[in-house]
């Protein structure tokens, strides 16, 4: 498989893996609430916030979905995809340390951290 296609490929898993997450996330906190206690935390008093982020999630699937269909157009704010992956890893893994989060929390945005990777290295090695 030659690189080009390699990448399309990249980002077409990517917004899967988003929308995958985000819709399960969002079933979970509508049908479930109370399986937050998986995670390690509370269950919230309100889950506005927990669903503006699964609508983040969905919204970069959106964009990951994008970048597939046109890699040149987009490659650009590949960098911005990096950013992200990284910080959905990263505050994750603080608030682990902080014993906030179990490590249920920090296997699962894991894969965030490996998109991000990936991501650096289309953004740094793909010509446009």
């Amino acid at each position: 498989m030659n690189k080009y296609n390699y990448y399309k490929i990249l980002f077409y898993v990517a917004a899967s893996w988003n929308w995958f997450a985000g819709i399960m996330f969002l079933l979970i906190s509508l049908l479930a609430p109370d399986m937050t206690s998986l995670f390690g935390m509370e269950r919230p008093p309100s889950f506005v916030w927990f669903h503006l982020v699964v609508a983040m999630v969905l919204l970069f699937g959106i964009f990951f979905f994008m970048t597939s269909r046109n890699l040149e157009k987009y490659h650009d704010i590949a960098l911005f995809f990096v950013v992200e992956k990284f910080i959905f890893f990263s505050l994750p893994f603080i608030y682990f340390f902080l014993n906030e989060l179990n490590i249920y929390v920090v296997l699962i945005v894991g894969v965030d951290l490996f998109f991000g990777v990936l991501f650096l290295e289309f953004w740094m090695n793909f010509n446009k």
